[in-house]
């Protein structure tokens, strides 16, 4: 579909399609976190040692991008990663902001959201070819959310050492070296017909709750979030802009240098354009730092981005 360049009516899809089945969920985990107050931890634990490397594992073992295509979209998610960390250091020591908070801004502006906000909003726009792209972007951030975005998120409450070491503690590296084994070889040893087909289906199964559970998290975490309270205000408000509008800026640049071309420049500059990634409130909450600034900067940031992806869909296009 292309974006009509008098876009109201794919800001109302969006908003209607996209926004609100996700706010509907996250507004439910709301209102559990407030009446109940259950402890977010073991949610966070789930997402990071079982739910996500099963999503990065299925992501690979059923795409049929080729290699160009997937080496374009990497170099892209690895230099934007990058990019943001540096942009964020800046912002961060310009303003001073004490080590807790550093983590917690850089792990927002770093970690986008582009699996369960972006891949439906790609396929929205773009339809199955677009989303196949959008899953293989999604899986490359994902190896380096658990290697940057590990060490980003320790880092706030742990020697530079030990944060170092837990970039290798959890299982979803290994889950993506394995898929991209697999993928490679051409081998079905988890897909139908396969060896292993009934452990595929398991993984299949596991995947498809890493969306609920980090949207439930989110909930968890926002449930006891006030911007007005923790004085957040301003940080928020530079992380979402930094996410938001420098991230589609260094995207589109990036995009050029690569050399990226069609559906996958479009799709790449979309992914790396999203909000801020609910994957940052894991992050934050199972290594000790400030989750409650991460959830807002998503809350924020996912609020905002209904106009800057609108345009941005109308920009691209």
């Amino acid at each position: 579909m292309r974006a009509d360049p008098l876009s109201t009516s794919i800001l109302l899809k969006v908003a209607y399609d996209i926004i609100l089945p996700l706010f509907l969920v996250i507004g439910v985990a709301v209102l559990v976190g407030r009446r109940f107050d259950p402890d977010a931890r073991p949610v966070s634990t789930l997402i990071l040692y079982l739910f996500s490397p099963a999503l990065v594992l299925d992501g690979l073992i059923h795409s049929d991008l080729q290699a160009g295509e997937l080496g374009q979209i990497a170099a892209l998610v690895v230099g934007i990663s990058l990019l943001m960390w540096l942009v964020g250091e800046i912002i961060a020591r310009a303003f001073r902001f004490e080590r807790k908070l550093k983590s917690a801004f850089l792990l927002s502006i770093v970690i986008m959201n582009c699996g369960n906000f972006g891949i439906p909003l790609v396929a929205l726009a773009y339809g199955g070819a677009g989303e196949q792209r959008a899953i293989v972007y999604t899986v490359v951030l994902a190896v380096i959310i658990n290697t940057l975005g590990v060490y980003i998120a320790s880092s706030g409450s742990a020697p530079a050492r030990q944060a170092l070491l837990n970039v290798f503690k959890l299982p979803l590296v290994y889950a993506a070296v394995i898929g991209l084994v697999i993928n490679l070889s051409s081998s079905n040893i988890l897909t139908e017909g396969g060896t292993l087909e009934p452990l595929g289906k398991a993984v299949g199964v596991l995947a498809a709750a890493a969306v609920p559970a980090q949207l439930a998290l989110l909930g968890l975490q926002i449930a006891h979030t006030s911007i007005k309270d923790t004085g957040y205000a301003l940080p928020a408000a530079l992380a979402t802009f930094t996410r938001l509008v420098i991230g589609a800026a260094l995207a589109a640049l990036l995009a050029a240098l690569l050399g990226l071309e069609g559906l996958t420049r479009r799709v790449s500059i979309i992914e790396a354009s999203t909000p801020a990634g609910v994957f940052g409130v894991a992050l934050a909450t199972e290594f000790g730092g400030d989750a409650r600034f991460v959830s807002t900067v998503v809350l924020v940031s996912t609020l905002a981005s209904v106009v800057t992806l609108s345009i941005l869909l109308v920009l691209v296009t």
